[in-house]
Parts: structure tokens; C-alpha cells; sequence
């Protein structure tokens, strides 16, 4: 047995080896030598300007001053131009040489926008200079006798998005409670005085002013992955998602890079036919892609860990190491989708032109899908559906649950391995080096899997499961913020539409590469197969991820609810018009009779949340 496992693993290893070490000599040994030497230069360059306080900013004001000891003053600011002169050159470069005009103790602007930036730039930097000068003094208790104690709350909700209502219960006597989280007087006074709240809200000691000038600098200097705490009410920041956008780009930016040098590998082989001498050798083409794709996920990984590293820290303890490993195997799944989608767009794609286009556009949507909801951090529960909000949360120190982990990311791990099955399938002669449009070579792989022996219309409606459920979940992250009803009305509509599309795409291509006969009798079968397997898939996922969000208006859309009979009756029903129209007129009419099955399906729909969307 073991010996069996090696010689299948020696294939793809092999595969692996040669990529990695081919990648390495894309350039000759001349580019790499100006390469090296550009990066040296660049570091030079940039440790030049950093050491002599160039920046773009300098000198933006033109400031004419009749009182010279105010000129050190504006001089910690790099903006300002600063001109010592006596009172009639200030009177005569008002309002021309001069975008401030500073007559002790008076200052003049123009009427233009850069007076009034300049005016705005002033008052912050003398707002900034008389700080510093009460810091220097070392007496942060007198000098800065107010700050702020900042106490980070969880929001309590139950995602009931149309009512508009508090959470409620049934109390004892059978009448209605609205459920409300207050702070308790406790609560409220030891906040007042700097001491720990307790209960719902979370435990933990308020943090104490400064004492000195050098723990004053520290809280100035706070690291920008760190959560204000305490702040002067001038340094008073709320919490914006920029922090989460920036923890998403850090992550995300590498798989860009990595997977641009993967898509481009495989691309580079279709054109120019080197595969071929791969396809000839006694491999299998799962072997070669796994042997092509490994190193670069590798790379990837080990990147994500240097980031992971730098913005948690050296994992010294327990939790640290543990943090770090959930923020590793939360990226996993984004880098297997991504890669997923550059492989197969490397497959589909004729040109390189057509290459960026598919990259672009796949990596927008994934983009958005990751992005978006990441920016609800804290905020929302419909932010758990992008797996970036658990890196969020982890970098903070939060704990993540199991069902959080696997609602974020079990769609990844199923979309991205079915797109490498999908891809696989055609890793061949016939559609690495042909020139077919990329909807034929979609049907290509619907019929080699057809064509399996364990291939059949109800196993394919389970395996689409998963493309269906990311993608009514890029509808919620898109829709989200639309007013309600209008959302959940077009949500109805395009999700009903991705159902109908993917049940009956097998029947179709079955229809169009003439693989069974079109008959009344084999038109109806494979409709209700189609549809019976969609419905069994959708019930087995639901039942497995959408717990966090299966009480909203939206899950209600995606799962309809514990309805059984009916919505399988409702499944079968759309594809069998699909089917049954392809049968009588021709499968050439495909599209129009999906479109007619959706509408149908999305007025079911609307029929069952009649009651939450009009009242």
C-alpha cells in the first residue's frame, strides 16, 4: 500500500520539481545582475530621501512673517515656505506673493483655496507645536488633564434585517419581551472612573493615563494594527474599516503576484507547445497539475506567513502560535480559489489578451466578495460570509468558531477543488492546443464528466452546489446595502435564475453533444434527476454552513426555509420546463426557456416571503 502511495505522489513531485526550478532561469543570468542592481539602487535611493526629509509637501506655503521668533515655530513643518520681512513687504505681498500673511499678532489670507489649505495647515501646526512644548515639560497630569478611557462593545443583534425590531423572547407569561443590552449603573460608574465593566459587554481593566513624556511619545507612536485604548480628546480616532481593508490588501497582494507567474507559466506552455512533451510522458494529467501548482501555493503560503509574522509578531507563546496557524489555514482556502481561477482561466483562454481579461475580471469578483464584507468587521454577522473578517478577528486577539471558520471558507474549499476536477478534465490535446471558444470548452468538461461512469445529471447538480451558493452570497455582499425590499426582490430574482442556469446546463450539454437521445420519456427522467440532486445538495450544504446566517431575510432566500416537499416540487418543476422546451423545440432555445424557468422560480419565491418583504 505504501509503496503504491509513492509511485502515485513520484509523478506529480517530479512535475513539481521541474517547475520550481525552471521558474527560477525565466531570466538569464544579465537580467537578474540589473535587476539586483535596480532593487540596490532603489533601496539607496529611498534611504537617501528618508535621511534628508524629502517628501512631496515641501515647501506647499508661501508664509511672509513681521515677527521672527515665530519662524522655528512654523519651521517644524515642512509645508510652509517662511519669508521674515518688515510690515509694508508683508502689506504688499497680501493676497499676491504670499498665501499667509502673519502681522503679529494677526493673520491674513486670501480668497483662494490654497490660502485657506494654508490657514487649515497653520492651526494644526500650532496646535502640534504648543503640544509638544506641554510634553516637554513632563508633567503629562497637568499639562494633559483630560483623556479618554475607550471601551469597545459588542453590538447584539439576530440579523432580522426587515423588521427593524430589538431581538425578542416569550417571557414566562406567553407575551412578547423585547430583549435590550444595557449597562448596569455598576457598569456605567466604573467607567466613569476607569475601572472594569463586566457582564455582556466584556471584562478588562481600562488602561491608565501616562505618566511621563516617553509613555505620552509610546501612545502617540501606536501601531496601526493596534485598537485605540486611550487618547486625549483632541486625539480622539473612531473606529473606521480601514484597518480591515489594510489587513486584506497585506494578504491578498501576494496571491496577486504569485498567481500572475502560475497563469502565465501554464499560458506559456499552451502557445508555445512545450505541454506537449508533459502530455507524452506517463503521467497523469492530475499528476501534472498538482505538479505545476504546488510549488507556487508553497511560495504563496510562505509569504502569507512572513505577513502573518510581521503583524502578529514572533509566535513566542500558546496563542500566538495558534492565532498565526488559523490565520494560515484561513488564507489556505483564498489561495486555492484564486489559483483554481488562474488555472482554469490559463485552460479556457486562447491568447494572452484573453488571459488578463479572465484574471482581471475573476479577481475583481473574488476581490469584492473578500473585501466588501470584511469592511462590516465587528459590525455585522454578514460579514462572517468573507473569510478576511476572521483574519480581522484574529489579528486582534478574538477567538473564531468552528462554524465561523466553516461558513467563510467551505465554499472556497468546494469551488476551488471543483474548478481543478473541471480543469483537469480538460488538460488534454484536443483543448490545450485548439482554438475553441471558451463556452465550448465548458461543455467539454460537462461531457467528460458525463461521460464517467459515476457521472450523471443528479451527482453534477450537487457538485454546482457550491458555485451557486458563493455566488448568492456575492449577491448578499453586493445587495446588502441596496433599501429594502428593492435587495431582497432582486436577490430573489438572480438567485433563482444561477439555480435554474446550473440544474440544467448537464441536460443541455446531454441535448447538444447528442449523448442520449431527446426523447419525452429521457427529457422528464433527467429533469427530475437534475432537480432532485440540487435539491439534496442545497439541504446537505445548508444544513452544514449557513447557521450564522440562516435566521435572515436573505438565508430565508438561499434556503427557503424547512419547506421540503414543495421546494423539491418547485426544483424539478424549473429544469423540467428547461428540459421539456429543449426536447420540443431545440436546445438552441436553452437560454430563453432557463429565463422563463426563473421567473417562474423567483415568483414561487416571492409568493413564500410575501408576508416579511410587504408587511
Amino acid at each position: 500500500m505504501i509503496d503504491i502511495i509513492i509511485n502515485m505522489m513520484a509523478g506529480w513531485i517530479t512535475i513539481a520539481k521541474w517547475e520550481f526550478f525552471r521558474s527560477k532561469l525565466k531570466f538569464d543570468a544579465r537580467s537578474l545582475i540589473l535587476l539586483a542592481v535596480s532593487l540596490l539602487l532603489l533601496i539607496g535611493a529611498s534611504y537617501m530621501a528618508a535621511q534628508t526629509g524629502m517628501n512631496m509637501n515641501n515647501d506647499m506655503y508661501r508664509v511672509a512673517l513681521t515677527n521672527p521668533d515665530l519662524e522655528p515655530v512654523l519651521g517644524i513643518d515642512q509645508r510652509f515656505n517662511v519669508m521674515t520681512v518688515d510690515i509694508d513687504t508683508a502689506s504688499n505681498m497680501y493676497a499676491t506673493d504670499a498665501d499667509l500673511v502673519i502681522i503679529d499678532p494677526n493673520v491674513f489670507m486670501a480668497d483662494t483655496e490654497k490660502s485657506a489649505s494654508a490657514s487649515e495647515a497653520l492651526k494644526s501646526t500650532l496646535k502640534n507645536y504648543r503640544e509638544g512644548v506641554l510634553t516637554s515639560y513632563n508633567d503629562i497630569n497637568n499639562s494633559h488633564p483630560v483623556w479618554v478611557t475607550i471601551h469597545y462593545l459588542e453590538r447584539p443583534e439576530a440579523f432580522q434585517v426587515l423588521s427593524g425590531e430589538r431581538p425578542r423572547s416569550i417571557a414566562e407569561d406567553g407575551e412578547e419581551e423585547v430583549i435590550a443590552t444595557q449597562l448596569s449603573p455598576e457598569d456605567v460608574e466604573a467607567a466613569a472612573t476607569g475601572g472594569s465593566i463586566t457582564g455582556e459587554i466584556g471584562t478588562g481593566a481600562a488602561p491608565a493615563p501616562p505618566q511621563t513624556a516617553d509613555e505620552f511619545q509610546e501612545i502617540q507612536r501606536r501601531n496601526l494594527f493596534e485598537k485605540q485604548t486611550i487618547a486625549t480628546p483632541s486625539h480622539f480616532a473612531p473606529p473606521i474599516p480601514f484597518t480591515a481593508i489594510l489587513y486584506s490588501f497585506m494578504f491578498i497582494f501576494p496571491i496577486y503576484f504569485v498567481s500572475q507567474f502560475y497563469s502565465s507559466s501554464i499560458m506559456d506552455e499552451r502557445t508555445n507547445k512545450k505541454c506537449e512533451l508533459v502530455l507524452v510522458a506517463p503521467l497523469r494529467g492530475a499528476d501534472i497539475v498538482i505538479g505545476k501548482t504546488v510549488p507556487y501555493i508553497l511560495v504563496t503560503m510562505v509569504i502569507i506567513a512572513i505577513v502573518t509574522t510581521y503583524i502578529k509578531g514572533l509566535p513566542t507563546d500558546t496563542e500566538t502560535i495558534k492565532s498565526s496557524l488559523l490565520i494560515l489555514a484561513t488564507m489556505f482556502p483564498i489561495v486555492l480559489l484564486f489559483f483554481a481561477f488562474s488555472f482554469i482561466s490559463a485552460i479556457l483562454s486562447r491568447s494572452f489578451k484573453e488571459l488578463t481579461f479572465a484574471m482581471v475580471f475573476l479577481s475583481v469578483v473574488v476581490s469584492g466578495y473578500l473585501f466588501f464584507p470584511a469592511m462590516f468587521a465587528n459590525v455585522h454577522a454578514i460579514s462572517t460570509i468573507s473569510p478576511m473578517t476572521l483574519i480581522v478577528l484574529l489579528i486582534e486577539g478574538e477567538n473564531i468558531k468552528m462554524s465561523e471558520y466553516i461558513f467563510s471558507t467551505l465554499p472556497f474549499y468546494f469551488v476551488g477543488l471543483s474548478v481543478y476536477v473541471f480543469g483537469i478534465y480538460i488538460f488534454r490535446e484536443e483543448d490545450l492546443f485548439t482554438q475553441k471558444p471558451i463556452t465550448q470548452k465548458l461543455l467539454d468538461c460537462v461531457e467528460i464528466f458525463l461521460s464517467n461512469p459515476y457521472g450523471s445529471v443528479f451527482l453534477l447538480s450537487i457538485i454546482f452546489i457550491p458555485f451557486v451558493y458563493m455566488a448568492q452570497l456575492m449577491l448578499i455582499v453586493m445587495l446588502f446595502n441596496l433599501p429594502l425590499p428593492y435587495s431582497v426582490i432582486v436577490m430573489i430574482v438572480l438567485a433563482a435564475l444561477i439555480e435554474e442556469l446550473v440544474k440544467s446546463i448537464g441536460i443541455y450539454t446531454l441535448f447538444k453533444r447528442k449523448m442520449v437521445a431527446p426523447t419525452l420519456k429521457n427529457a422528464a427522467t433527467l429533469a427530475v434527476f437534475a432537480g432532485a440532486g440540487f435539491f439534496a445538495g442545497e439541504k446537505l450544504l445548508v444544513f452544514i454552513t449557513l447557521a450564522p446566517i440562516a435566521t435572515s431575510v436573505f438565508g430565508s432566500v438561499m434556503t427557503m426555509g424547512t419547506l421540503l416537499l414543495i421546494p423539491l416540487m418547485v426544483h424539478i418543476t424549473g429544469v423540467m420546463v428547461v428540459s421539456l422546451g429543449m426536447y420540443a423545440i431545440s436546445p438552441r432555445w436553452y437560454l430563453p426557456f432557463v429565463l422563463f424557468a426563473s421567473i417562474l422560480h423567483g415568483l414561487y419565491n416571492l409568493f413564500i416571503l410575501r408576508g416579511i418583504l410587504f408587511g
